[in-house]
């Protein structure tokens, strides 16, 4: 049984890790069209721990390029890691808009804690008709939160719980719990039916002929 102690542990550890660990950083870019060419948009830092902490660090000039948002097709965004390995989402400008600018950042990681794939949601998933309203007054900050989904774990296979099967029934065989105490012809009567059958069968069909 887990003491108050025993977590409060939990929590100084998990801390010393974020803070001994070294971030690994990723650069955030964004455009406003598919032809237009990706741009800085800001950094984020990734600590490593039970489970992957990150951070989001925006450009200064990021509001001011939001200007660029007409609420017309996708805002698309990416993230890039050192190695230039980049994965890549969007989203329709007017949900941007009619959010105020407040977004939501999903990051699905592989077990080794690298990132996967990315996401951009709003917390209203459509847009509602107030896109004038929005684009006559602009929020004033970009609000963005971070989750972070875990890989899920594989299904086990069939083939292992098959496994696992006939090693259970032949612990009970020894331990005696599987001995079939059926009568023989409890046991047997699939085959003794149907031989039954066949010979009154053939007796009729004999009497029949005389």
């Amino acid at each position: 049984m887990e003491t108050p102690s025993m977590g409060i542990l939990a929590v100084v550890f998990n801390l010393m890790q974020l803070v001994c660990a070294s971030p690994t950083e990723y650069a955030v870019e964004h455009k406003f069209s598919p032809e237009s060419q990706f741009s800085s948009r800001g950094t984020l830092k990734c600590f490593p721990s039970t489970k992957l902490q990150c951070s989001m660090y925006d450009d200064t000039n990021l509001l001011k390029s939001f200007e660029s948002l007409t609420g017309e097709g996708f805002y698309y965004l990416r993230v890039c890691s050192e190695d230039k390995k980049c994965v890549q989402t969007f989203i329709k400008q007017c949900l941007l808009l009619e959010n105020n600018y407040q977004e939501v950042l999903e990051i699905n990681t592989l077990p080794n804690q690298e990132i996967m794939s990315v996401s951009l949601l709003t917390p209203v998933p459509t847009c509602n008709g107030t896109l004038a309203k929005s684009l006559s007054k602009r929020s004033v900050s970009v609000k963005t939160r971070i989750e972070i989904v875990d890989p899920l774990t594989p299904p086990e296979p069939e083939t292992s719980l098959y496994v696992k099967k006939v090693e259970e029934e032949k612990k009970k065989k020894l331990k005696g719990e599987g001995e079939d105490n059926r009568s023989f012809f409890a046991k047997y009567w699939m085959y003794i039916v149907p031989v039954l059958l066949l010979v009154m069968l053939n007796s009729q069909g004999e009497q029949g002929g005389e």
